[in-house]
């Protein structure tokens, strides 16, 4: 059933992209150079993650590259059809046993969280640089997002006296600071670098197509697209979109309509389309298997 709905999912985004953006991209004179580019970057972000995924398993169990790589496909596949990954949570406890399911789930979010500061690091960093160009109405929306999230801090903070649910949490936030801790710190390291990968991916992607573009000028714009669609709840199937809108409105000056929103798509097909079809074959996979070992027993 979810490999049903993983696959839809994919097909329904491919199908309401416009014939011209498709023509656009089969057009392009340097077509094999984008497909090679677009490719060795997704296979280099998958790997950053899957090793980040079994670095953070490395207390708790020991698993191979390639099985973390299955495991981080196949929960991929699965939360693509819900909203900001949170699939991904109930796909890989459901790779363990249910004694360790709790500290898998830990891990997924530590492993999110983490990601999420490598993307507030550098976001922050890029708005710092760009934002003087920004529109009024996208410097409110910014405003009321962080508002909304310093409150909620502010909220956490006062109340977590009251409620030992919270202390536990705070615990758990605070060991995520202690960068002493060789996981925690090999964890943050594979997230910068996997942002590292999937932004200059955009840019080089972006580059091809209008090689004259300023390294210096856009890859601040590219970070503030990352940042900016990191706060907004949205389906994998609708990341493409708001990726896509906010270059519109951020790199049109550099950029024609039709490349922004030409490589928006390549950026979902290579790290998110193509990684999903994979890990749906992968989830077929064990579904086979045991039925082989019914069959010798």
């Amino acid at each position: 059933m979810l490999v049903s709905l993983s696959l839809v999912v994919i097909l329904k985004a491919i199908q309401d992209v416009s014939p011209a953006h498709w023509q656009l991209i089969f057009d392009f004179s340097q077509l094999t150079d984008l497909l090679w580019l677009g490719f060795f970057f997704s296979l280099l972000n998958w790997s950053l993650e899957s090793l980040k995924w079994k670095t953070l398993l490395s207390h708790t169990k020991t698993i191979t590259l390639s099985s973390a790589f299955s495991e981080t496909l196949r929960a991929h596949a699965v939360s693509i059809i819900t909203p900001n990954k949170i699939g991904e949570f109930g796909a890989k406890a459901s790779f363990y046993s249910k004694s360790l399911r709790p500290q898998i789930l830990k891990l997924t979010l530590t492993g999110q969280l983490y990601q999420l500061l490598a993307t507030f690091f550098f976001g922050v960093l890029g708005l710092s640089i760009i934002y003087a160009q920004l529109s009024f109405q996208l410097k409110l929306s910014i405003g009321i997002a962080l508002g909304l999230l310093l409150i909620l801090g502010l909220v956490f903070y006062f109340t977590k006296f009251q409620n030992k649910w919270l202390l536990k949490l705070e615990t758990y936030f605070s060991s995520l600071t202690k960068l002493s801790d060789r996981n925690n710190a090999k964890v943050l390291t594979l997230s910068m670098l996997r942002y590292m990968c999937f932004s200059h991916q955009f840019y080089l992607l972006l580059w091809l197509f209008q090689p004259e573009l300023s390294y210096t000028q856009v890859m601040p714009i590219i970070f503030s697209i990352y940042f900016i669609s990191s706060i907004v709840p949205t389906f994998l199937i609708l990341d493409a979109t708001l990726k896509a809108g906010l270059g519109l409105v951020l790199l049109s000056g550099f950029l024609a309509t039709e490349v922004i929103i030409a490589v928006s798509l390549l950026m979902w097909i290579f790290n998110f389309g193509v990684p999903a079809l994979f890990g749906n074959l992968l989830l077929l996979k064990p579904k086979r298997l045991s039925i082989e070992s019914k069959h010798l027993l």
